[in-house]
């Protein structure tokens, strides 16, 4: 009879998670894995797969975590543009802090070659499609309740302008841009707004 894998599911997820989060998919390898989870080969494989289904089960988790900590907000029907303000800013003090992994894993990994694998890139274009929405959802609240007045069409641009703000942040806040350049990406995002 064969012995059952012990280990606990949810710390696996969370070790998998942060080695992709931090590593990427390419610079992950299955010694870091293994590292990582403290499991051998043939246990990640018999138990949550091979490195592509690890990365992508990562993905999920790293999208319900982002998406409840970071859109989350902007997506209630209470958001308004100070929750904007405080998102983009959130970006900005998280590049500083330095203290684990930052930057956002969907934007980072879309620049590497496995993001043409199929279940890659549909998680990934349904993240940017979320964060985009996000920003949409909390500018038409706002337009809602009179804190600012923009039409529909100003709403998109708008939602366009902070989602591209959103992933420069993230990039480049994971690369180590000084904070100043940081500011005022923000800042610009958001000089018609506030």
């Amino acid at each position: 009879m064969a012995r059952q894998i012990a280990y606990d599911p949810n710390t696996l997820r969370e070790n998998l998670l942060s080695v992709f989060w931090q590593q990427g998919y390419a610079e992950t390898s299955l010694s870091d894995l293994e590292a990582a989870t403290g499991l051998n080969r043939r246990q990640l494989y018999n138990g949550p797969g091979d490195k592509l289904a690890m990365f992508v089960q990562a993905m999920d988790d790293f999208a319900e975590r982002a998406g409840r900590e970071f859109l989350g907000p902007l997506e209630q029907d209470g958001a308004g543009i100070a929750d904007i303000v405080h998102l983009l800013s959130t970006f900005v003090a998280l590049a500083a802090a330095k203290d684990g992994p930052t930057g956002c894993l969907v934007c980072s990994v879309s620049q590497e070659e496995v993001s043409q694998e199929q279940a890659v890139k549909r998680r990934a274009d349904a993240y940017f499609e979320r964060i985009k929405a996000a920003y949409e959802n909390a500018l038409r609240r706002s337009v809602a309740r009179g804190e600012c007045d923009l039409t529909e069409r100003a709403i998109s641009d708008h939602a366009s302008g902070l989602y591209a703000a959103h992933v420069a942040l993230c990039i480049l806040g994971r690369a180590g841009r000084p904070n100043k350049e940081l500011n005022a990406i923000a800042e610009n995002a958001l000089k018609d707004l506030v």
